[in-house]
């Protein structure tokens, strides 16, 4: 397979259906945007989910860090870049960052699977992943936050019925529509409050239309909140840490 460019870089605008009640660009339009950008980026290097269909395989991400460093008005332009790591077996990583006038607005980086249809268990990267030279600068090293699964003593943030709106692709809930769930838990003024610079994210278990997640919280180290979504039968669903 031929060398692919392993990375995109798009001029962005912060449209009002991206900003907040301030006019400033959410969180979860963040992360809509870094899907766009994988998903474009990935049509480009022959990984997209098209692709991926004829092969009888469907993207799933299991894990999300965004830093936050600001959060610009609307209207402004930004740079977005995307880029992805060398492989694992079964197992990829993609980055991404939205800068504006040379200063980086947020950084997200991702771990991502491709499962198979008809077993749901995870190909292997090898048979379809594209060669590259890597040239861009490795993630950080910092370790995504570890959290217990075990949610028997949080307390209830709110409850969610997945609708036909949340649903993507893979037919399942889209994990941006995660965190839009968990931070509508939250009043304006509350996530104003919380001024949030940094969210980790893990996807543990699929959702779909009809489900009724519940999300529930607790408190942990360093002044850090940490949400679960459980599903009607008690299982862990999602997972975040809230910095």
């Amino acid at each position: 397979m031929s060398k692919v460019k392993c990375s995109l870089t798009l001029d962005m605008r912060v449209m009002p259906s991206m900003c907040d009640r301030n006019s400033r660009m959410s969180i979860p339009a963040m992360l809509d945007m870094f899907q766009d950008m994988a998903g474009i980026h990935a049509d480009s290097v022959g990984i997209g989910a098209l692709e991926l269909e004829e092969q009888g395989l469907f993207w799933v991400v299991s894990k999300t860090r965004i830093k936050v460093n600001s959060h610009p008005l609307v209207q402004e332009m930004l740079e977005s870049t995307t880029w992805i790591q060398p492989a694992e077996k079964v197992s990829c990583e993609r980055d991404w960052e939205i800068t504006q006038n040379g200063e980086q607005v947020a950084y997200v980086r991702s771990i991502w699977a491709a499962l198979r249809r008809d077993d749901f268990r995870p190909g292997r990267m090898e048979s379809f992943y594209p060669d590259s030279d890597f040239e861009l600068a490795p993630p950080d090293d910092i370790p995504f936050t570890r959290m217990s699964k075990s949610f028997e003593d949080a307390d209830l943030l709110g409850e969610y019925k997945v609708r036909s709106v949340d649903i993507d692709r893979g037919g399942h809930m889209n994990n941006v529509n995660y965190v839009r769930a968990m931070l509508g838990c939250f009043s304006s003024a509350q996530i104003d409050e919380m001024d949030i610079k940094e969210l980790d994210m893990q996807f543990i278990q699929q959702c779909y239309e009809g489900d009724i997640i519940s999300f529930v919280k607790r408190p942990a180290e360093d002044g850090i909140m940490e949400v679960g979504a459980l599903n009607e039968d008690g299982k862990l669903c999602f997972m975040a840490a809230i910095k």
